[in-house]
């Protein structure tokens, strides 16, 4: 048996993979069993509700008869003076009590036998009315009934003389006196409703109304939820006293406290046994009719299903690990097979320390050799691109010649390379800019422009039939080598060498309108032979550096610049003169001759890119021969740090070269006319008037001022703090800052926060803002508001 170290088998697999399987429907058989007993409990409830909400319909019913007879009686028209009537009053007075015994007669026809007896008490005279009967209180006692275990006294004084506002009182006893001999019916127990006469006036009490409710009826109402769910009920008044109930047993106030914070039946413990609590209200007094059923009863389906849930449950598990058992090991023997067939066919003895199972280990023995080979194949196919381009980078620089026999290809072919003819070119491509990239440019983002233009220059070339590779020089930088196919094709050499400009304008066009990619394309010219590459290399670097001439972003051709003169018009009176011109200050006449110097050089004429940097070097020099004779000093307006010779070389056009030494020649002469004459007052006066003019001006700034009077921005900027004491966008910001005060006065009340900013040069009303808290202290809210407040306390 194969053994496998720190591993578990497959058969171990198998008997928990078949568990896992068996576990779903025991899982989904608990989930069911579950939501079945939530069902039966939720049943359980709702059918003991239903039947206390219909207890509780019945009752209010009941009491709805109570309140109507007492309304009856308490709003007798000739109640109220009854009720004034003192004891000893004469016949005509006590006629009125056997007038509303009449009444009460006919009142007590209307009422069910839910109402066992009515009467009034009429206090002042110590008289009870009822329908068959007036008396005194003594009397009444006497003959007809009391409450058991109370004296007459009690009852007089505590019952009769009591203050109650449709009140009922919790169930009591029925007692007839010795002395009766009524043989009518009586209830045992009976509960006592009671309302204080007047019934509309609540500070004065002659009197009460009472009416005697039959437990006994109630109970038989109570008989329906007893029979079907064993359960005791109880009805609780709003003060938690028992009004009557099926037991002798009270209820504890902690249940009928946790009563009022629920409104759901729940489950409590009483007496050591857990019962279920289902509870209403009634809406005609502040009743509650609470049902208290044993956990035993209430949960008898429940329990039953439990039961055989838990059997079936058990008898599932045993069946299935039985199965889960003999299934596993079967389907594992012709696997133990297969493993002994493996290791004894392949010598291995011993553990497989590898192999996680079984499995495991014949899937790698099958698909060892493959990856082994994969392995080799990959590795292969990942160098040869790197190879490739090797091999071309050293022919192209021109460390070995290149060699097109039929020997040579066969060598070539596992890098994928080929050449059709000993005819060359070579074109490099500098990438000048990225217009969809970030500022800062990754490593990344110049990898895809690089991939760009290598895949759109290689399909370009070979359209023609001709076959084209690129090789990667460095971070910005491409060759084509371009091997022409001339005899297939049957082109000449011009047609060849106007394809190798086709495919320069091609490239240079598609990049820069599909990819927003500026390029320099640079091409060699056309040789032939084992030393064709390392003649055209040269070629192609020497018309890239022209790009110093003819600027970037250009299209320049070996053939276009060998004819280049080899020296540049820079006589030394024309030097003369522009000293001349700048000593005395003459700006713009200085500008023009430097105009006119870089013109016949560069214009019609070629230069090369050499002597045009030692042109620009002369020039340079020129500038530092007039500083220095004249001990003249650029720090005010360029830095202290400025190095002329590094900000001039640091442009890589002659356009750019020529931009800046003409503004470092203007700003000295502008500094030479300054120092001798009264133009900075003149200048400072002039800028003043322009700030003025343009406050609303959202352009206004250093730049603009600068442009306006051709001059450079750090001498402008160095200028006006020198000569008025402030900074410029300093000087800027407060102007606008006085503007934009002035339009908050009365006369302007309609203009917003945003109108004010635009009106005064702001683009928004966040900088207007910002700026105007910046150097006022509040915003210009707040500002309103103090000068709303000002102009108010002057007028008052």
């Amino acid at each position: 048996m194969l053994h496998i170290s720190s591993r578990k088998s497959a058969l171990t697999t198998m008997v928990v993979t078949n568990l896992l399987i068996l576990l779903i429907p025991l899982a989904m058989g608990l989930f069911l069993y579950a939501k079945v007993e939530k069902s039966l409990r939720t049943n359980a409830n709702r059918s003991n509700t239903a039947m206390l909400e219909q207890l509780r319909l019945s009752v209010d019913q009941k009491l709805t008869e109570v309140d109507k007879l007492m309304r009856q009686v308490a709003l007798d028209p000739k109640l109220d003076y009854m009720l004034k009537i003192r004891d000893g009053a004469d016949g005509a007075d006590r006629y009125n009590f056997v007038d509303l015994h009449d009444k009460m007669r006919r009142y007590g026809s209307l009422v069910s036998s839910f109402i066992f007896d009515y009467y009034v008490y009429f206090a002042e005279s110590d008289t009870i009315v009822k329908e068959d009967f007036v008396s005194d209180s003594r009397s009444f006692y006497d003959t007809h009934y009391f409450l058991k275990n109370m004296p007459y006294n009690q009852w007089r004084q505590e019952l009769l003389a009591g203050e109650y506002r449709m009140a009922y009182l919790p169930a009591a006893e029925l007692a007839r006196p010795a002395s009766s001999e009524s043989a009518e019916y009586m209830p045992e127990k009976v509960v006592l409703y009671a309302q204080t006469l007047p019934f509309l006036s609540a500070s004065e009490r002659l009197g009460n109304f009472f009416a005697l409710i039959d437990v006994g009826q109630v109970k038989q109402m109570f008989a329906q939820i007893e029979m079907a769910s064993h359960s005791e009920i109880y009805i609780v008044d709003g003060q938690g006293r028992t009004i009557m109930s099926t037991s002798d047993k009270p209820l504890p106030g902690e249940l009928l406290s946790h009563i009022q914070l629920t409104k759901e039946p729940f489950e409590y413990r009483l007496e050591g046994a857990d019962q279920m609590v289902s509870f209403t209200s009634s809406l005609k007094t502040d009743w509650n009719y609470i049902s208290v059923t044993p956990n035993g009863v209430f949960m008898q389906q429940v329990d039953q299903i439990k039961n055989w849930s838990s059997w079936l449950f058990a008898f599932c598990v045993i069946a299935g690990l039985i199965a889960v058992s003999v299934g596993a090991y079967r389907n594992y023997k012709p696997l133990q097979k297969t493993v002994h067939a493996i290791m004894s066919g392949k010598g291995i003895h011993g553990r497989a320390a590898s192999a996680v199972n079984e499995y495991e280990f014949i899937r790698e023995t099958i698909a060892g050799s493959i990856l082994e080979e994969k392995s080799l194949r990959s590795a292969l196919a990942q160098q040869t691109p790197f190879i490739r381009a090797n091999y071309l980078s050293r022919l192209i620089h021109g460390y070995m010649d290149v060699d097109v026999s039929a020997e040579s290809a066969e060598k070539l072919r596992f890098m994928e390379l080929s050449f059709i003819s000993d005819r060359f070119a070579v074109i490099l491509v500098k990438i000048e800019s990225v217009s969809g990239m970030a500022e800062e440019e990754s490593e990344r983002q110049w990898a895809h422009a690089r991939f760009i233009v290598s895949n759109i220059g290689t399909d370009l070339i070979e359209q023609p039939a001709h076959r084209g590779h690129s090789v990667e020089l460095n971070r910005d930088t491409l060759a084509f080598l371009v091997n022409l196919n001339e005899k297939e094709a049957n082109l000449s050499s011009a047609e060849s060498e106007a394809d190798i400009r086709s495919f320069a304008e091609a490239l240079f066009t598609i990049v820069a309108e599909k990819f927003r990619i500026e390029l320099t394309v640079a091409a060699g010219g056309i040789h032939q032979g084992p030393k064709a590459i390392r003649d055209s290399y040269p070629e192609a670097v020497a018309a890239l550096e022209y790009r110093l001439i003819l600027g970037k972003k250009s299209i320049i051709h070996y053939q276009d610049i060998v004819d280049t003169k080899q020296h540049y018009y820079y006589p030394l009176e024309i030097e003369v003169q522009l000293i001349n011109f700048v000593r005395s200050g003459d700006a713009d006449n200085a500008g023009k001759l430097l105009d006119k110097i870089y013109s016949m050089n560069f214009g019609a004429a070629h230069i090369t890119p050499e002597l045009g940097r030692c042109l620009f070097f002369n020039l340079t020099s020129t500038l530092l021969k007039i500083v220095n004779s004249a001990n003249a000093s650029l720090e005010a307006e360029l830095g202290p740090d400025f190095d002329p010779i590094k900000t001039v070389f640091s442009y890589p056009t002659a356009e750019g070269m020529r931009f800046k030494t003409k503004e470092l020649y203007e700003t000295l002469a502008r500094s030479f006319n300054v120092e001798r004459s009264d133009h900075h007052v003149q200048l400072l006066q002039a800028i003043l008037e322009l700030v003025e003019r343009n406050v609303d001006n959202p352009d206004l700034g250093l730049a603009m001022v600068a442009e306006h009077f051709e001059m450079s921005p750090q001498y402008i900027s160095t200028f006006f703090k020198k000569n008025h004491g402030h900074n410029l966008m300093d000087y800027i910001t407060r102007k606008r800052m006085e503007q934009a005060k002035s339009l908050m006065g009365q006369n302007h009340k309609e203009l917003t926060n945003a109108d004010i900013a635009r009106k005064v040069g702001y683009q928004n009303d966040v900088v207007f803002i910002r700026a105007f808290k910046k150097l006022e202290g509040v915003t210009p809210g707040k500002y309103r508001e103090l000068l709303l407040q000002d102009k108010t306390g002057s007028d008052s």
